[in-house]
């Protein structure tokens, strides 16, 4: 099952080990930095911001195109539910929406509740894994 979370993982965040990549050679280039700026080496250090400020730009956007490939999944979701649940029917009226609750208003948050709810269980049951180990 293990493997499964993995493929999942992987198509849902194909970017993670350039982003992991280029945090690590940032860490670095930080350090670098650091000891430039203790040594006075005006030139090093402005070099190395500048390296460092690239390698953010670029970390940022492997970053923003794995939430887009997050969020795609969740468009198609939506939509086949629409398709055959495009509302309910709630026993009270609301502002705005009436008596119905569509598809656009309660699909995220219901995904929000979850990822916190999965987020909060993770920090409480110490469980730092992102996936359960199935044995």
């Amino acid at each position: 099952m293990l493997a499964g979370f993995e493929i999942i993982d992987k198509i849902l965040h194909p970017h993670r080990k350039k982003q992991e990549n280029i945090m690590s050679k940032m860490t670095e280039y930080r350090e670098l930095a650091s000891l430039a700026y203790e040594n006075d080496n005006k030139d090093m250090y402005t070099l190395l911001q500048r390296e460092l400020n690239e390698m953010l730009c670029e970390y940022l956007t492997w970053s923003f195109l794995d939430g887009i490939g997050f969020l795609i999944p969740h468009f198609f979701i939506m939509g086949f539910i629409s398709l055959w649940l495009p509302y309910f029917t709630l026993p009270f009226n609301l502002p705005l929406i009436d008596n119905h609750a569509y598809v656009i208003v309660w699909y995220p948050f219901v995904m929000i509740m979850y990822y916190i709810g999965r987020r909060l269980l993770r920090r409480y049951t110490g469980n730092v894994s992102a996936h359960p180990v199935t044995r």
